[in-house]
């Protein structure tokens, strides 16, 4: 999408540096030259024309309104912010908390697979974790388990701040009887 931005800011850019110039050189011939191709374009449009050029226009103001949305959306964090006593900046891989949460909660009792999303805030992130389990789990000791991991990594070895935990379970199958 960067190739597609730049090539249609340079080409604005240069038809602007073009046009610009020569309107305000001589604003009284672009303003008649502008009324009569306008004009001579109004008068030899027939009904159907009309309907086709309103459609292209509304297909151009959406294609407009779509990469200026692209161009002006905010890419998504990467980082979070620490909050140190010291008062320093330091910031920490989103890849790296799930890292230390997969692998700390991987080792609890009956997780077959664990696969966390974190999302960062301003202050804070969320962590939603798809946990697969044993198919004969305890769910809500389970879940009350993951809890408590996945805040002790995130709050207290991590210093981050936990904002919203969202727990996904999904239970393997059963193992089948030969």
């Amino acid at each position: 999408m960067n190739v597609f931005n730049r090539a249609v800011t340079v080409l604005l850019f240069v038809s602007f540096m073009i046009a610009i110039p020569i309107v305000m050189f001589m604003p009284d011939q672009a303003i008649g030259i502008a009324q009569s191709l306008l004009g001579a374009v109004s008068s030899s449009l027939d009904v159907f024309r009309r309907v086709v050029l309103i459609l292209v226009g509304i297909i151009c103001f959406i294609i407009c309104g779509l990469v200026l949305y692209l161009e002006f959306r905010r890419p998504p964090r990467k980082r979070v912010k620490l909050e140190t006593a010291t008062g320093g900046d330091v910031e920490m891989d989103v890849d790296s908390i799930a890292q230390r949460l997969e692998y700390r909660i991987d080792q609890l009792a009956d997780v077959v697979k664990v696969t966390p999303k974190i999302k960062p805030r301003r202050k804070s992130i969320d962590v939603e974790l798809n946990l697969e389990t044993t198919p004969d789990v305890d769910v809500p000791a389970k879940t009350d388990e993951v809890y408590l991991v996945a805040r002790e990594v995130i709050e207290e070895r991590m210093g981050l701040k936990l904002r919203k935990t969202k727990v996904n379970i999904k239970h393997a199958p059963y193992p089948e009887n030969s």
